[in-house]
């Protein structure tokens, strides 16, 4: 989609998208738990998700979490819609957890191809700074900004990109995930060159594999090395697979940490075999070293983009 000269709009200063170019990384749980961990740190943060996955980690849809602004709704992606479509700025969700504000994705966000398809013709490479300029007006108000991304389509992940700072790359060691940063890699390099000279990769991590299978992690580091370039700084920490907990922590709208803190009140097995509690009652031990691997991820990923040189 980018291809002409435009006018450039400067990112917030900590503004962060959390992209790759394939589903199924981690990327939508670690924007989530990202926002989520600096909001816990009292730093008012907005969580912006353009992605038109059902992607509701934290709970807004399935158990009306949040403030929701007057007027049509904004879930499912069709506030982020609206915003665009109208060229008004965006209308978060608030107090999602005490500091964290989200602008939703949803099926509605898909929607954005056909819209800026449809401009690209008066607007040409203008029309993917399309998020800048609806996150300019309210970027003020907040300490941090977190981009979940849309693995989907090039023009969508460009929307992305215009608008941050810093890209961080999750991904694991399989070959559709390499790919997938491929992708990453050449619409960075598109957005940098034309849209947005401020942005910079902060790092990458591999995210849902086995902590001690080092061989293949340095496989997949020079992977990263040969597409993000030589450069790129990878987190020491591998966040590991541990499918239960995670998947009944998103069941739930909690974070890890916040499923592990419901450890000391949980069902026990006894307790289902005695036909007292459900087995969805039962939070799995395992949750506990998820939720500090993911702790121990976003210090990193912070670090990282605070250390990232200044563009």
């Amino acid at each position: 989609m980018l291809s002409d000269a435009v006018d450039v709009i400067e990112p917030p200063q900590n503004s962060v998208m959390i992209g790759t170019g394939k589903g199924g990384v981690g990327k939508s749980t670690i924007a989530a738990h990202k926002a989520a961990w600096h909001a816990a740190r009292g730093e008012r943060t907005l969580l912006i998700c353009v992605t038109s996955q059902d992607d509701d980690d934290l709970g807004i849809e399935r158990f009306g979490r949040g403030i929701r602004p007057e007027g049509p709704s904004v879930l499912n992606g069709q506030g982020l819609y609206r915003s665009i479509h109208d060229r008004t700025p965006l209308l978060p969700v608030r107090e999602v957890r005490p500091n964290l504000d989200v602008i939703p994705g949803g099926e509605a966000v898909g929607e954005l191809l056909t819209l800026l398809t449809a401009r690209m013709p008066v607007e040409g490479a203008q029309v993917v700074s399309a998020l800048s300029r609806a996150l300019a007006p309210i970027a003020p108000w907040y300490d941090q900004v977190v981009i979940d991304s849309a693995p989907e389509q090039d023009s969508l992940e460009q929307l992305a990109l215009t608008a941050a700072r810093w890209l961080f790359v999750p991904t694991r060691s399989d070959d559709t995930s390499i790919r997938g940063m491929r992708r990453i890699a050449r619409n960075y390099k598109l957005v940098r060159q034309q849209m947005n000279p401020y942005l910079q990769v902060a790092g990458a991590c591999l995210y849902g594999s086995n902590p001690s299978a080092t061989q293949l992690h340095e496989e997949v580091r020079q992977e990263v090395f040969k597409e993000l370039g030589p450069n790129t700084p990878m987190t020491g920490l591998v966040v590991g697979y541990r499918e239960m907990p995670a998947v009944n922590a998103r069941k739930k709208g909690l974070t890890f940490g916040e499923y592990a803190a419901m450890l000391p009140t949980s069902a026990k097995s006894y307790d289902v075999a005695a036909g007292r509690a459900a087995r969805a009652d039962v939070v799995p031990d395992s949750i506990r070293p998820l939720a500090h691997e993911m702790d121990l991820l976003n210090v990193e990923i912070d670090a990282l983009c605070r250390k990232a040189p200044a563009s």
